[in-house]
């Protein structure tokens, strides 16, 4: 797990973030709780997921789909964002576990940010879930231990911060990023003849641009006030 703290002083905010990736045994859970609709264990495991963060105060949990997550920083940021937003009554959604996928997304629209980063039943078959928790106390071991028993899950490999042209030009075109302005940004950088067509030789730097025009993206998002129940 990538566990990192936060400390904002200008916003007295202090917090920590964990990410881990995670692999139910979507068998063995459907054994355990007497099921067999598929759909239904994706109904349940929503349930355990909030009874762990009723049981672990000023704790936000939830579930990831990874298709469309740059690296570990995109996690980090859409956090700094839900926490800056619900201190300053500027949260769209009313729950923060649903907040996240806003600032994820980069997008007010509640259905688009839970289609593109909530899990479904098909998710649970593919097994390539991010866990993402967020807690005033490090206390965040003990949460991971909580979701891996109550899921029937166990930790993988932590694959989100892999680098690939594939996966940049797929999230690239998610949130329709224009190639001017990726050269913008990285004009700044010092790489001044940006080439689509070879990507790969400026791969890193491709990524932080495209991270810093993300957070551009969450920062507008943060801006608006307009409450969505």
């Amino acid at each position: 797990m990538i566990v990192k703290e936060f400390k904002i002083k200008d916003l007295n905010l202090h917090y920590f973030i964990g990410i881990n990736q995670i692999r139910i045994d979507l068998k063995k859970f459907l054994e355990i709780n007497k099921i067999t609709d598929e759909k239904k264990a994706e109904d349940l495991i929503f349930d355990k997921i909030e009874a762990i963060q009723n049981k672990f105060l000023n704790s936000t949990i939830q579930l990831i789909k990874s298709k469309y997550i740059l690296n570990q920083d995109h996690i980090f940021t859409a956090g700094y964002y839900l926490q800056k937003a619900f201190l300053q009554n500027l949260n769209i959604s009313n729950k923060r576990n649903i907040e996240i996928f806003l600032y994820l997304s980069t997008n007010r629209q509640i259905s688009k940010g839970i289609d593109a980063f909530g899990i479904t039943d098909i998710d649970l078959k593919k097994n390539n879930l991010i866990s993402c928790i967020i807690s005033s106390v490090n206390n965040l071991k003990e949460i991971n231990n909580n979701i891996l028993l109550n899921l029937n899950a166990y930790e993988i490999n932590i694959t989100i911060n892999d680098q690939s042209v594939e996966k940049f030009n797929m999230i690239q075109n998610f949130y329709e990023i224009s190639n001017k302005q990726l050269s913008s940004i990285l004009k700044s950088y010092g790489v001044h003849n940006f080439n689509e067509k070879q990507l790969d030789y400026n791969l890193n730097a491709m990524y932080m641009a495209l991270h810093d025009l993300l957070c551009e993206k969450m920062a507008l998002l943060n801006t608006e006030k307009l409450k969505v129940d």
